[in-house]
């Protein structure tokens, strides 16, 4: 953009779409339910076999 032409560019509106497009992926899955990575404890495997 320049003050000559306050129009963005078409990189700028591309990357603009992407984004667009992202975050309407991002609000369909809806991960409002889904508690955050520190909630979960990694443990090792259990492999019981009786």
């Amino acid at each position: 953009m320049s003050p000559d032409d306050p129009a963005p560019s078409p990189a700028a509106r591309q990357a603009a779409r992407h984004i667009h497009a992202v975050v309407s992926v991002l609000r369909e899955l809806d991960l409002g339910d889904t508690p955050p990575a520190a909630a979960y404890r990694a443990e090792e495997p259990s492999h019981d076999a009786r």
